[in-house]
């Protein structure tokens, strides 16, 4: 792996680090109450099919709601996403994330982290008006 690629993966990973405290800083209104549930399953294990995910408390103004899945470990890796329209549900369904996504699957017998960060993003905006994170660990 080149250097190239590991300063991007750090600056990625920084981003969705500091996130949180600029959306809450900068939004400009009240802070978030956004909270994040993913409904799991043995089907999601190593699998492209993503799990439903639902959010609940997004602030005002979300237009669609931006979500990553990504693995912690010695090299952090990107494992899939994509974005989905917020319909005043909260609910991305099973199987909308269908841009690269590769469910989790740690080598048999060992634990990985993981996380969802999963950012609400208002019409036109580059910065999120909240973000929160899902972390789990899968065997």
């Amino acid at each position: 792996m080149n250097f190239g690629r590991h300063v991007r993966i750090a600056i990625f990973f920084w981003a969705a680090l500091l996130l949180p405290a600029c959306a809450g800083k900068d939004a400009g209104g009240p802070s978030s109450d956004m909270s994040v549930y993913v409904e799991w399953g043995e089907v999601h294990r190593c699998s492209r099919i993503s799990p439903e995910i639902t959010v609940s408390g997004a602030p005002a103004g979300t237009e669609y709601f931006d979500v990553r899945l990504v693995e912690y470990g010695e090299e952090d890796r990107f494992r899939g996403g994509g974005s989905w329209p917020n319909d005043g549900s909260g609910v991305i369904p099973e199987g909308a994330m269908m841009k690269h996504y590769h469910g989790p699957c740690p080598p048999v017998g060992q634990a990985k982290e993981y996380a969802f960060i999963v950012s609400a993003m208002g019409k036109n905006s580059i910065q999120p008006t909240a973000v929160r994170v899902y972390r789990f660990t899968q065997e």
